[in-house]
């Protein structure tokens, strides 16, 4: 195992974000896109591998857009209680967390049974409140209508279909390789409604 294998390693061990608040995340994050650059540049779009893409990056656009009718429902009922004058609700957050696991592929590492090899915090929902209509609707056309392949130049094996948004930040804006993403095995999503409540003490 070189030493960035170790490192995606390790940050898998702990978490993607525990990991980048852990360390010196310039180093490291550098280092991470390094290994990235490098399986890019070995990967083989044979036909399996650009199909498996394929279907990953459909499978995301289902659950983006399940996440994001979730976390509708879930800032309706928190807005509700604010309008209710809950005496609890301050404010909120809506959070979405997707986690990645290879059993197969890591099965020699013991540490990693049972947890993903990558998981992260996508800017998938943004949340509603104070926005005028038109701004929510132009910000879910862009997640949902516009094709986010335009990073991928004219002739790249990955222009055979349009990249959800998921799958574009995932190639464009994460640590993983296409292998990485090809090797995806089960995906694990979290949609979660935070409560706030503020109290100012006297002085």
């Amino acid at each position: 195992m070189n030493k960035y294998d170790k490192l995606f390693l390790e940050q898998a061990l702990l978490g993607y974000k525990t990991f980048s608040m852990k360390y010196n995340w310039k180093e490291q994050y550098n280092a991470l896109f390094r290994r990235k650059n490098q399986l890019n540049k070995k990967f083989v779009f044979s036909e399996a591998n650009i199909k498996r893409l394929s279907e990953i990056n459909s499978l995301l656009a289902e659950k983006e857009v399940a996440v994001y009718q979730q976390s509708e429902k879930l800032e309706n009922y928190v807005l509700n209680l604010k309008q209710s004058h809950d005496p609890f609700v301050t404010d909120y957050e809506i959070e979405f967390n997707i986690s990645f696991f290879a059993e197969k592929k890591y099965a020699h590492i013991s540490e990693l049974e049972g947890n993903s090899f990558f998981d992260y915090d996508p800017s998938l929902f943004s949340k509603t409140e104070g926005k005028s209509e038109s701004e929510i609707m132009s910000h879910k056309e862009w997640i949902f209508n516009v094709d986010h392949t335009e990073h991928i130049r004219d002739g790249h094996p990955l222009n055979s279909f349009r990249h959800c948004w998921l799958f574009h930040d995932l190639i464009d804006h994460t640590i993983l390789s296409y292998q990485d993403i090809a090797d995806i095995e089960d995906m694990w999503i979290d949609v979660t409604l935070i409560v706030q409540n503020a109290t100012k003490l006297s002085d």
